[in-house]
Formats: structure tokens, sequence, C-alpha cells
């Protein structure tokens, strides 16, 4: 009942295309104007200023017609959005398959496993609106041999951004809008996402902007094909922690940092207009330069309706644009460009209509910084070997678009280490005993042999690396796998030997020794340590040792 009969080669690979759910705003939803004093807009998010009378358009239409005229040019580098994050692989696995019933010989996990299987929901007709649900618990932590990893319960909480859709063959039996939930308890659920889904047979793929990791998702239907006898059908759901370019993501979701920038090295030209800034500045005495007037900040008024009707959308903070007014000159008559980033945007008091329509926009801008954010325009910063076998940001070019620092790093780096060597040991002013020493002579009992015995005595713990798993007790397990871990004890002879790790070799048929607690040696080598960490174990916590000195 799950393949459908469709004359493609392999209809389980068969992709729907989603063109009315774009997750970057499509710039040709602007389109162009049939005679009017206003653009016409079909299909877009509601665009305030084509709604107000003639008068207000008019208006702007003159406004715009001044910067054109008199304008300075300006070229915006779009910002895309945020680089595409994660991997398009299913992250379910170890959980199951949640709904609000299922039909007979066909539950929820159908969905999850082969194509060639689907899930049916228990609801018919107008009842799937109301209640009917497919979704998916990713479950308890577990460790790879399906053993829940600890003690209690701890709950797998995973990203979810992509989602790929595969419904039933007949039409009856599909939804064409859902609503995307999640939830970390089951009780209580966020909406996420409504998406519309095309009505095919093929598999769907739909993007939306991350949220908050969760153990429960599922998806809810909004609008149902089928009559009041149809059930929905679902051959596959896959859930993926995986985010397009797309200008509202978030990608630190901490520290609201979005590092991993995807700029159009294209440029559109608006125009607008601002006031040149007059700096004046000075050297400090440690060499910085000081300005004057507050910051370089540069506030420009462009008309909105025609960076709309250019760039698709309005400008965005984190736009990148270029002065061309603003070039400067090197000693050796070479441009330096003014780029700028766009920090902050406001309707201008200076773009009212008489009945209070705003027109114009005005946006601060502030120099940009070449980084990890903005390499698409200014190159890449990281280090690496060119096809000559130069490292490629250090080539000896002079034609980059911003300061090279490069330099001033390792000449920092080279200083301190040496000042500071990372390896090593200085012996300045200390007398070094070695086995040729004379002093040795004066001291027949000394043995020079031990000086390195007893060194990182105290920073070995005799555990596993990195939070591996492993076994404790003072026998060693009877059936051991190859590579496992155990931290052997002692307490059935003496509670203070110290435990010691081992690892098992199959190779070998045995444990290997590998290493001794160090640090829990502290509690019998250095007692008046002990005692001044734990004071309530000390002795000085017993009325008869009150008089104790030390």
């Amino acid at each position: 009942m799950g393949k459908c009969n469709i004359p493609d080669t392999n209809p389980l690979d068969k992709e729907c295309s989603v063109e009315n759910n774009p997750v970057v705003t499509n710039s040709s939803c602007v389109k162009s104007g049939t005679g009017g004093a206003c653009p016409v807009v079909d299909n877009c998010a509601p665009w305030e200023l084509t709604k107000e009378t003639d008068d207000s358009c008019f208006i702007s239409a003159i406004s715009q017609e001044l910067l054109n005229i008199s304008g300075a040019d300006i070229n915006v580098y779009r910002l895309l959005g945020i680089h595409e994050q994660g991997k398009l692989l299913d992250v379910t696995g170890n959980g199951m398959g949640i709904s609000n019933g299922d039909m007979p010989n066909y539950p929820a996990n159908n969905a999850f496993d082969k194509f060639i299987t689907e899930w049916r929901s228990r609801q018919l007709g107008s009842d799937i609106v109301r209640s009917s649900y497919i979704g998916y618990d990713f479950g308890q932590i577990k460790l790879p041999n399906g053993r829940d990893r600890y003690g209690i319960e701890t709950f797998v909480k995973s990203d979810v951004a992509t989602i790929k859709l595969k419904q039933g063959c007949n039409p009856q039996n599909r939804v064409t809008k859902i609503r995307v939930e999640r939830s970390s308890d089951g009780v209580k659920w966020y909406g996420v996402k409504m998406l519309d889904v095309p009505d095919c047979d093929g598999m769907v793929t739909l993007n939306f902007a991350k949220t908050v990791p969760s153990r429960f998702w599922r998806i809810r239907p909004v609008t149902f094909n089928g009559s009041s006898t149809d059930w929905w059908s679902v051959q596959a759901l896959q859930l993926m922690d995986y985010e397009v370019t797309a200008v509202d993501n978030i990608q630190d979701r901490v520290f609201l940092e979005n590092r991993d920038r995807d700029y159009d090295t294209s440029t559109v030209k608006i125009k607008g207009s601002y006031t040149p800034l007059e700096l004046q500045s000075f050297q400090s005495r440690f060499g910085n330069s000081q300005i004057f007037g507050g910051g370089e900040t540069y506030s420009i008024e462009i008309n909105f309706s025609q960076v709309v009707a250019l760039l698709g959308r309005p400008l965005v903070i984190g736009d990148i644009i270029q002065l061309p007014s603003e070039t400067q000159y090197s000693p050796s008559l070479k441009p330096i460009l003014k780029y700028l980033e766009v920090t902050n945007i406001a309707w201008s008091v200076n773009g009212y209509t008489l009945n209070w329509v705003p027109t114009l926009q005005r946006v601060l801008a502030e120099p940009v910084i070449a980084s990890q954010e903005t390499q698409d325009i200014f190159g890449k910063l990281t280090e690496g070997i060119d096809s000559t076998g130069l490292v490629d940001i250090d080539d000896g070019s002079t034609d980059k678009l911003y300061q090279d620092t490069s330099n001033i790093d390792q000449t920092i780096t080279a200083l301190a280490d040496n000042l500071v060597p990372e390896n090593g040991e200085d012996y300045a002013g200390v007398q070094k005993i070695t086995k040729d020493d004379p002093w040795l002579a004066t001291h027949p009992t000394f043995d020079v042999r031990k000086m390195d015995r007893n060194r990182n005595l105290y920073g070995i713990d005799a555990m596993p690396p990195n939070g591996l798993p492993f076994t404790e007790g003072d026998d060693f397990p009877a059936n051991p796998k190859d590579k496992d871990w155990h931290r052997l004890t002692f307490t059935h002879v003496n509670n203070n030997i110290p435990p010691r790790l081992h690892r098992f070799s199959k190779v070998k048929d045995r444990w290997i020794y590998l290493e001794t607690d160090r640090r829990f040696a502290i509690k019998n080598s250095k007692p008046l340590l002990q005692e001044f960490l734990n004071p309530s174990e000390s002795s000085l916590t017993n009325p008869a040792d009150t008089n104790k000195v030390f």
C-alpha cells in the first residue's frame, strides 16, 4: 500500500518543490509599475506605502527623484543570511514514533523506517485537523549497546530545522498545510512554524528557523484534502538539524552572534543623502588614534520604495554598503574604498508626508571590520597553503581590502615565546643536580634517579579520557570486551591503597595496567593538607585534640 503507481523510474526519489514556502525573501515578488504613481506588489508581505492615497505615493516618487538627481551613489552588498548550518542527516534513531491514534497495522513507527510502509491516522475527515498528529520522541540518552547511559532519567533533546515529508499516494489522504510543534515533556507544546505542503506523492523538503532543542517533535494538519471517510497517510517523516541560508536565522542563540554570514558579492546601486563627517584626530601617547565627534558613524537617508524595488527587501542590520564618494587614496595613489556596515535603521523625520506616511529611512552605518563575518567581501582571513607553498594570507600582496595584521600577531607570539618558552624548565638561579655533580660525593646516600620518579605526582587521577564509560570495583569484570576500561579498587584489602586504571587487550587476553590515582595519595601523604581542605574530617574537630600544636 505504501508504493505509488506513478511512471517515475524510482518514485521514492521523487522530490516536490515548495515554491510557496521560500526561506529567503524572493526579490521577484516586486512587480513593475502599470502606469500609476506606485509599483504593484503581488503576494508579498504587507507594503504599507502601496495602501495609502495617491498623494503619499506621489510625494514618495518626488523625494526619490530628488535623490536620483542630487543623491550620492551607494553600493549595497546584500546580506543573504547565516551560512547553512548542520547536515542533511536524519537525527531520529533510538526513539520512537508518536501519534494521537493509529489505524490497525499502520503504527506511527512506519513513518520512520522504510518508504514502503506508511502510517495512517485513526481520525477521519475533519477530526484530522482537530486532533491528529504524527511525530517523534527522541527518548532517553543511551549507550551504543542500547542501555540507558545514566541512572536517572535523562532525555535526548535535538534541534530540528528541516523536515522531509512523504505523504500517501492518493490526494484525499494528504494535507496541504501543517504546523510544526515541539515539547520537552509531551504535555506543553510550542508552535514552531506554519508550512505549506505541496499536494504531491514525492518527498517534500520543508525548511524553517532553528528554535530550541526539544525531546518531542510533531506535525499537525491545518488543511486536509479528504472527506469524512478519508484518513491521513504519511510514508516517511525525517527530522534534520539543518538550516538553509536565511537572513532571519540566528547562529549563536546564547550570545546572539551570527559569525558565518553569506553576502552577495555583486553590488546593487541605490541613491542616498548624508552629511560628510569632518573628523579631527590626534595620536595618543600609546600610538592609537583618538577621534573627536563621538565616533565615525554615518547617517544616510534613503527612499524606502526604491530600496524594496531594487533589493527585494528593505535594508537590514548587517548589510554592507560602500560609499564611492568617500574614497581615499594611498601615497601610491591606490584607491582606498570606504566600507560601512548597517548598524541601525529607522524612519527619517524628514520623510513624512502631510498625512503622516513615512517615505524615507535613516540608516546608521559604521566602518566595517574585516572578520569571519565579512570574509565573503574582504577575503579569507585564516591561514592556508597556496599552490606555491606560501601561507596564503602572507603572500606579499599589497592589494588587500583590509589591513593585514597577521605579521603583528606573529611578532607578538615570537617575542612572548622568547621571554617565556612554552616548553622546558628555567634553571636560572637554581642549582641543578646531575649524576656527575661533585656534590654527590659528599652525599653518598642520595639517589639522583628518584628525582624524576614522582613528577606529576598529583596530576594523574586514573580515569579514562574524554569521559569514556568504565567499570569500577575490587574485581575485574568476568567477560570484558576489547578496549574496555576498569578502575581497580582495593577496599577489601585497605582503603588507603589508591585505585589503578586498567584496559583490557583482546590480543594479549589480559588487563593492561595504565596508571595509579596519584591524587588519592594526598589523603595519606599530606595529612596536614587534608585537614586544611576538609576541616570537618580533621582531628581538630575532636575536643580531645584542641591543644594540638602544628
